[in-house]
């Protein structure tokens, strides 16, 4: 279920693939050697960096944030609180990219009403411009995402001992010191599985961004690969598609192995 269709794949993205005719002739690396010299996936690389740079650090940013408040809180409002924040993870990527699309509509939506109520006469085209298309499709991944990244965060911020704290109060640390000082080394592990499997989502990103492209958005502003592999070479060339798939697999396996080696830590007071 898994070893064979990687396999395959790594053999189609030496070959010109007919998915018609069931046809498989062997290219060698003219595949890869043509996306090269394709403008238009040097472009959609381009923007998935762009994407991953702007998505990633934010996510780890105000997930720490949450999961810190959170953790801080009474049992109760924290089980209320994590309910309430886990809710957008629940929802569909492709519902939720249709639905902040009419939220961020420049006419209609409601963003830009609150904006227009509030006096500023031109708010942002959002989705619909490229200036600010790729930023709009970060805010929407950072709320789809956002509720797992904190889950993964709050779960190792629990586990941390109370007397450790305790210890810390007694002297005299201030709650900035508490955080970067005690918390933080403390759940490195997590903090490095969230890093992790951000990154993965955030290269592989597809559903949200090719539901806000359907919606209206300027596609080469916010074209992915993933949204190029599906929309614009798949069907074309499988062969290719199957080298694009190859170097993305690569790609995380390399940023993954980097992470796990620099970032983790085992740390014990």
């Amino acid at each position: 279920m898994f070893l064979y269709p990687l396999l395959l794949c790594f053999v189609n993205s030496f070959a010109k693939v007919s998915i018609i005719l069931g046809s498989r002739t062997f290219i060698g690396l003219r595949n890869y050697s043509n996306l090269i010299k394709r403008a238009d996936f040097i472009l959609a690389v381009k923007v998935t960096i762009k994407y991953v740079v702007m998505l990633v650090p934010a996510l780890m940013v105000i997930a720490l944030w949450v999961a810190n408040t959170v953790s801080r809180m009474k049992s109760k409002a924290a089980g209320i609180s994590t309910t309430v924040i886990f809710l957008p993870f629940m929802v569909a990527m492709i519902s939720a990219g249709i639905i902040w699309d009419w939220v961020l509509d420049p006419n209609f939506g409601i963003v830009n009403t609150l904006l227009r109520t509030l006096g500023l006469t031109q708010p942002p085209g959002w989705l619909r411009v490229s200036e600010t298309a790729l930023i709009s499709a970060v805010i929407i991944s950072i709320w789809i995402r956002c509720p797992f990244s904190i889950m993964i965060l709050y779960g190792g911020m629990k586990n941390v001992s109370e007397e450790l704290y305790e210890a810390a109060e007694l002297d005299g640390i201030n709650s900035f010191q508490r955080f970067f000082k005690l918390t933080l080394p403390l759940i490195n592990p997590q903090v490095v599985l969230a890093l992790t499997l951000d990154m993965i989502f955030a290269f592989r990103a597809f559903d949200q961004i090719y539901a806000v492209i359907n919606g209206g958005a300027p596609a080469p502003a916010v074209r992915t690969v993933m949204v190029y592999l599906i929309s614009n070479v798949f069907t074309e060339n499988y062969g290719m598609a199957s080298a694009i798939t190859v170097l993305m697999l690569l790609s995380l396996f390399v940023i993954s192995l980097l992470q796990q080696t620099l970032l983790k830590r085992v740390v014990e007071y």
